[in-house]
């Protein structure tokens, strides 16, 4: 049987106990990123979809490096936002963070959110060491 190894870098061992769920797992090759949201260094979660898009996708890469993984080995993206008028705002946030080499990708609106202001949430998988 595969070994699981639980990703939760520094700072987020709140939201792991807090919340009961870790940030990614790591499995044969493979992470699994939890979503991710608009949650600036700050706590804070700005108004503007386009600002909660980078922390979204600023989140999602720090927690691929803690797992020994990068934004460039990211194979599946899933996109939940709960207005999908938003898209193309978000999309020139993705294409910030994805230039090139897109990972397959799906964008869905949804009801809501775990917190009444956020916007956009975002959930990944990739390669570890690809």
């Amino acid at each position: 049987m595969a070994k699981l190894e639980l990703i939760n870098p520094p700072g987020t061992e709140a939201i792991y106990q807090a919340y009961k769920f870790s940030q990614a797992v790591v499995v044969g090759g493979r992470v699994d990123v939890a979503g991710q949201v608009g949650l600036g260094p700050d706590m804070k979660i700005p108004e503007d979809v386009g600002a909660q898009a980078r922390y979204a996708l600023t989140n999602l890469k720090t927690v691929l490096e803690a797992a020994g993984s990068s934004l460039a080995e990211v194979t599946q993206l899933t996109m939940y936002l709960t207005d999908i008028a938003d898209s193309p705002i978000v999309n020139e946030a993705f294409s910030e963070f994805f230039p090139d080499r897109y990972p397959a990708r799906t964008v869905v609106q949804v009801v809501a959110l775990v917190l009444p202001q956020l916007r956009i949430e975002v959930q990944a998988s990739a390669v570890v060491g690809g």
